[in-house]
């Protein structure tokens, strides 16, 4: 009996453990649900901190499970630490069972790292697998247009509209902006001009009204024809036969003086069809007039000739101008110029510059022995420009290296310049520039009068302002600064150039 009653509960014991053993093995599940649907909710209530404590040490505890994977994806996601996201997002497709709204999310994040041609291998899988395929048309748009692949993108901005009416907005907005990346300004134009009415009251709206104003300025930049008339009044501290001019070798007059300015300028652009070739013709006048010193009165013609050849990143031109000025009703200079300017997008917004030119001085008064300026010159050009605020405003920096060639020997110099500058919009209807400019000049001979070697340097300010108070009417304001430094105290200068005036363009 005794024996009995042992064997009993030893059996007893033997069933205990058992039974406990498979309470707690499916208490285990049951209590990482509870911690799953702790952290889903912490996730769902913006509670991201919390969140991410929660998944992680989960992930700790269960490095295999996929929907806790997915999860600290979403979270690290949401705060903006990308690179983490798409290591749990990539981790939680390995596993079992695969959670296939995690290749959506792990799309986006390798948008958000520009990680182009990664996204589109993961774009491939979700159209192969079917998953979100509205999301997927969607996210593969934006993909395409980061990359530059317009045609490819706006197809599939077209697709996501058509699977989902409520991607309509966004995607429209997109096709939009391929549209001015293609230069299709007036189909950009109705684009924005739909979703201004049929978005109303979203932030869709208010980016569609934004870029309503700066298509129409792109609309009208588009137009083959363009006009524009100045006219201004100007102080100078030291007058010299060019109004603008900031060359040492201009006469100076030692005077102030003030004086009207007039300018016109014109031009037209034959463009083919598909755009990849241009032609420019253009025309401009200046006048000057003297309140005081007649001898320094001003005028100039300008004729213009541009073909340009556009390839996918390059822009390639041979601009090609005349220039004749009248100084004081008699002539004194014509001047030929050509050359060839690359820019090249190196970059959505970086462009780099290559360019050199050629340019015949002909100085039509006679010259005084060596002092003979006609000649040769040739320069060549290295410039960088990064543009930003979407493309309305950039900076520059060029470096140009000449060599003057002229006839009489006190004339011939080679050149070193470098110039910089940005140009930014603001408040709407303003616009403000700032340039500034170094030029050193080394003369080749000793001068025939002075016997001296002669070495300048020009500094050079411009700041420039302008308001567009009416369509196509500006104000214009701008403030000059010019100092020269010479070893010959000859050609030492100093000068200041106020002016205001307004413009007439379209």
């Amino acid at each position: 009996m005794k024996k009995v009653k042992i064997y009993a509960l030893v059996c007893l014991a033997v069933m205990l453990s058992f039974y406990s053993f498979l309470f707690c093995y499916a208490a285990i599940p049951d209590k990482i649900d509870e911690e799953i649907k702790t952290g889903i909710y912490q996730y769902r209530q913006e509670n991201y901190d919390e969140a991410l404590a929660t998944f992680t040490k989960l992930r700790e505890a269960h490095p295999d499970n996929s929907l806790v994977a997915y999860y600290l994806g979403l979270t690290h996601k949401r705060m903006e630490d990308y690179i983490d996201a798409r290591r749990e997002l990539e981790a939680s497709l390995a596993m079992t069972p695969k959670i296939k709204g995690a290749l959506i999310e792990l799309i986006d994040v390798l948008y958000r790292l520009d990680e182009t041609e990664e996204a589109k291998k993961w774009i491939d899988v979700a159209e192969k697998e079917g998953v979100r395929p509205a999301q997927a048309a969607f996210l593969k748009g934006l993909t395409l247009f980061k990359s530059g692949e317009l045609d490819r993108a706006l197809q599939a901005f077209k697709d996501a509209k058509e699977l989902d009416v409520t991607l309509a907005p966004a995607s429209n907005y997109h096709i939009g902006l391929i549209y001015v990346r293609q230069n299709k300004y007036q189909e950009a134009k109705g684009i924005f001009q739909d979703l201004a009415t049929s978005a109303a009251g979203t932030d869709i709206e208010d980016y569609a009204n934004l870029y309503l104003d700066e298509l129409q300025r792109r609309v009208d930049q588009d137009q083959p024809l363009h006009f524009a008339a100045r006219f201004a009044f100007e102080y100078d501290t030291n007058v010299t036969l060019k109004p603008d001019g900031t060359d040492l070798g201009e006469p100076i007059s030692d005077k102030k003086d003030t004086r009207e300015v007039y300018d016109v300028r014109t031009d037209y652009t034959f463009r083919s069809k598909d755009r990849s070739k241009s032609l420019k013709a253009g025309y401009g006048l200046r006048f000057s007039k003297e309140n005081d010193l007649g001898e320094f009165d001003y005028l100039s013609n300008i004729f213009s000739l541009q073909p340009s050849i556009a390839f996918k990143r390059v822009l390639v031109s041979f601009p090609v101008y005349y220039t004749h000025d009248v100084v004081n009703s008699k002539n004194y200079l014509s001047a030929v110029t050509a050359g060839n300017v690359n820019n090249i997008m190196v970059t959505q917004n970086n462009m780099a510059q290559v360019g050199v030119t050629y340019q015949f001085n002909d100085y039509l008064r006679p010259p005084y022995g060596d002092e003979n300026r006609s000649g040769n010159d040739i320069a060549e050009t290295l410039g960088w420009f990064w543009f930003f605020n979407e493309r309305k405003a950039f900076t520059t920096l060029r470096y140009t290296a000449d060599q003057n060639l002229a006839h009489g020997d006190n004339w011939v110099y080679t050149g070193q310049r470098l110039d910089a500058g940005f140009m930014v919009p603001f408040w709407k209807r303003f616009e403000y520039s700032l340039n500034g400019q170094f030029y050193a000049k080394d003369f080749a001979h000793k001068h025939t009068v002075l016997n001296k070697k002669r070495h300048d340097q020009v500094y050079s300010l411009s700041s420039f302002l302008s308001y567009e108070f009416y369509k196509n009417m500006e104000l214009q304001f701008q403030y000059t600064y010019i100092n020269t430094r010479s070893t010959l105290s000859l050609y030492q200068y100093s000068r200041q150039i106020l002016s205001g005036g307004v413009q007439y363009s379209f």
